[in-house]
């Protein structure tokens, strides 16, 4: 008999950064990074974690709640080689929102190259 433990908000957290691997991976070949507050890693294992199904539903929650949104956002915004997306929590409306980091540094920096 196999006897599985309940996973903690940690191990939730370890499996959100080994599966955003991923997505980090991809986003760096495109020219730019992303980063997650605490606050959008506990929104991901939220919607990710199931008593029943331990993390199983967490790649799902990843693509429904943080790629697909950043998909549409990366289109609408400006975003240029080097910029640091930040993704966090719009708690109002529960669900993740995404901005520039420093964007006026970021734009400062590139005039001067």
């Amino acid at each position: 008999m196999i006897i599985f433990n309940s996973l903690s908000k940690e191990d939730i957290y370890v499996i959100i950064d080994i599966t955003m691997k991923g997505v980090l991976a991809r986003l760096q070949n495109l020219g730019f990074s992303l980063e997650l507050t605490d606050e959008a890693k506990g929104f991901l294992a939220e919607k990710g974690y199931d008593q029943q199904f331990g993390a199983r539903p967490l790649h799902r929650a990843i693509q429904k709640y943080l790629e697909d949104p950043l998909a549409e956002e990366i289109l609408n915004m400006n975003i240029h080689n080097g910029d640091i997306l930040i993704a966090d929590l719009d708690k109002e409306n529960q669900k993740l929102v995404f901005s520039l980091k420093n964007p006026s540094k970021s734009k400062s920096e590139k005039s001067e190259a």
